[in-house]
C-alpha cells in the first residue's frame, strides 16, 4: 500500500481555460515538494488531457514559467501523476495499450479506491 500524501491536489480543468489552473495546480505541487510535502496531482474529467504527452508545450500564463517546466520540476521532485483510469478513456478517448506512449511515462491510471486509500485525515486537498 502506498503511503498516505501530505498534499492531494486535484486538477478537472483541461485547456478551456488555456492552462491557467493546470499552471496554478504544477507550480502549487512543486512549492509543497520543495518543502518536503509528499504531492500528488489527481487529474480527473477534462483535468486528464495534461498527462497526455506534449498537452503542456507552449502553454504559458503571464507571470508564471511555462506549464511543460512546472511539470517536469513537479516531476524531478518526486511528485506523482496520477489520472482517473475512467475519465482518460472518456475526456481523452485514450484507450492504454502494452506499447503506448501516449501518456507521460510517470503517469499512473489509477482507480477511486486509490486515490482514497492516498487521502487520510491529515491530508491537506487543493483543487483547480
Amino acid at each position: 500500500m502506498s503511503k498516505e500524501l501530505g498534499t492531494m491536489i486535484v486538477l478537472t480543468t483541461g485547456k478551456q481555460d488555456r492552462g491557467t489552473r493546470a499552471t496554478l495546480a504544477f507550480s502549487w505541487g512543486c512549492a509543497a515538494l520543495a518543502m518536503g510535502q509528499n504531492v500528488a496531482v489527481y487529474l480527473t474529467m477534462d483535468g486528464t488531457v495534461w498527462a497526455t504527452r506534449g498537452a503542456a508545450e507552449k502553454v504559458t500564463v503571464a507571470g508564471f514559467e511555462a506549464l511543460d517546466t512546472y511539470i517536469d520540476q513537479f516531476l524531478a521532485l518526486g511528485g506523482e501523476v496520477l489520472v482517473c483510469a475512467p475519465c482518460s478513456e472518456y475526456y481523452c478517448s485514450y484507450t492504454p495499450t502494452a506499447d503506448d506512449k501516449k501518456l507521460l511515462e510517470e503517469a499512473q491510471l489509477v482507480g477511486l479506491a486509490t486515490i482514497v486509500s492516498r487521502t487520510g485525515a491529515s491530508t491537506k486537498v487543493i483543487t483547480f
